[in-house]
């Protein structure tokens, strides 16, 4: 606006100029014509020529001058819609480039550090492995150290390291952690993050289950029938872990009449509870195990204790925990020599220890191995070790290879004389289901 009105009033003045120039180039005229009629000579024809030249030339310089203000003005005029032209693509293109965040109001969400984002529901943290369940990709378990972004659309427990576990929505964004609950709203460092898991509206949300089947069927000159079956459920809050184990064995074979007798029949079951104090510090205030095999001469074996655990190192691949304390053991034999009791109660002491590696994408391997000193009567000592390979099929089944070690050092002879065999080893093939 401004600019225009500059314009006009130069225009104007220039207008002007020209006006007074031929106003002066007339009253000249006039001045010689009055000159000339009280006898001054009237100009000749060359110096009305050189009058008019001059007035050409003044009005030729008022129209250029004209024409680069004009000029002026447009160049000026579109370099200030360049500008704003360039100011706005500049705001489109930071808007755009803002990150984008998900409302978590059905799924939980999580951005991984290389800036792709998974939808789905948040099982549980653990000594740096964050579990998570997707439609698409089911259960998948994920590097603590790989998660840049995570916002729960549930309530989550939440343990901080050396404060009371606190429940509330719960948002990780870099390295800072969001606990949410009402108008209260609390920031901890991530590092302080011990473990959460959801508080769970529904019960199951809680429990991880896991389940392995092996069959073997034959028959023709031999008849004979192998059963296996592996079970682990756990259960996870902020700050404890229930666990809970089992394994049998059954195996019948065809006698001469062509009934099957039964040849092995063992089954172990294993529970604990696991209470975190710090990331890797963990008390066990009570585990318990139930062993059976008669072809071992064991009717029962309960062993109760409590205990401590530390985990040495965890990197998301590879994870090994320890842990072990004092017990009592029961144990009931199937027939004793005479003078011997069959029932013998005794102290012991326990040792466990557990190695998970994640070999590639598709393969694990889980180690599990447990030793109990006891007196001699109640067996001496005696361990149990799993070692299985776990190879992937589907995001919820696993092709499942076991060898399994069991030993009683000092196998309790039964009323006819016979000592049982102080090893048993097992190779165990399945297919594993997890929930």
């Amino acid at each position: 606006m401004i600019q225009k009105t500059h314009l006009a009033v130069l225009s104007f003045f220039l207008f002007s100029s020209m006006v007074v120039a031929e106003e002066a180039a007339v009253n000249q005229s006039e001045a010689e014509t009055s000159v000339e009629n009280t006898s001054v000579a009237k100009p000749t024809a060359a110096e009305e020529a050189e009058i008019k030249q001059s007035a050409d030339e003044s009005e030729k310089m008022a129209e250029d001058e004209l024409s680069k203000l004009e000029q002026t003005v447009g160049e000026s005029a579109d370099d200030s819609a360049a500008a704003v032209d360039a100011k706005a693509a500049a705001a489109a293109d930071e808007a755009s480039s803002k990150p984008w965040l998900p409302a978590a109001k059905e799924f939980d969400w999580v951005q991984l550090t290389s800036g792709e984002w998974l939808k789905g529901e948040i099982k549980s943290m653990y000594n740096d492995s964050l579990e998570f369940d997707s439609d698409k990709l089911d259960l998948l378990e994920i590097d603590w150290e790989d998660v840049k972004y995570l916002k729960s659309y549930r309530p989550s427990n939440v343990n901080i390291e050396n404060i009371e576990p606190l429940t509330g929505s719960l948002q990780i964004s870099g390295d800072k952690v969001t606990i949410t609950s009402g108008d209260d709203v609390q920031e901890f460092d991530r590092i302080d993050l011990i473990s959460l898991a959801p508080s769970g509206d529904r019960e199951i949300d809680l429990w991880a289950l896991k389940f392995t089947l092996g069959l073997n069927v034959r028959s023709g000159n031999t008849d004979q029938l192998d059963y296996n079956a592996k079970f682990n459920a756990r259960r996870r809050t902020a700050r404890s872990r229930f666990i809970l184990d089992y394994i049998g064995n059954i195996s019948k074979t065809g006698d001469d009449t062509g009934d099957l007798i039964e040849t092995i029949n063992n089954n172990r079951i294993n529970a604990s509870t696991n209470k975190y104090a710090t990331r890797y510090f963990f008390y066990t205030p009570l585990f318990a195990e139930y062993y059976r095999d008669p072809f071992k001469n064991i009717d029962q074996q309960i062993t109760v204790g409590i205990g401590l655990g530390y985990t040495i190192f965890d990197t998301g691949r590879f994870e090994w925990n320890v842990g072990g304390g004092p017990a009592y053991v029961s144990t009931k034999y199937i027939s004793v020599q005479p003078g011997e009791e069959q029932k013998v109660e005794a102290t012991a002491v326990v040792f466990a220890t557990d190695f998970d590696a994640e070999l590639t994408s598709a393969l694990d391997f889980i180690f599990n191995y447990k030793i109990q000193a006891s007196e001699p009567e109640a067996g001496g000592y005696t361990h149990h070790m799993i070692g299985t390979f776990e190879s992937e099929i589907t995001g919820s089944l696993d092709f499942d290879i076991s060898l399994i070690w069991d030993r009683i050092s000092q196998p309790a002879t039964d009323a006819d004389g016979i000592t049982p065999e102080p090893d048993d080893y097992r190779l165990t093939v399945g297919v594993t289901y997890t929930y």
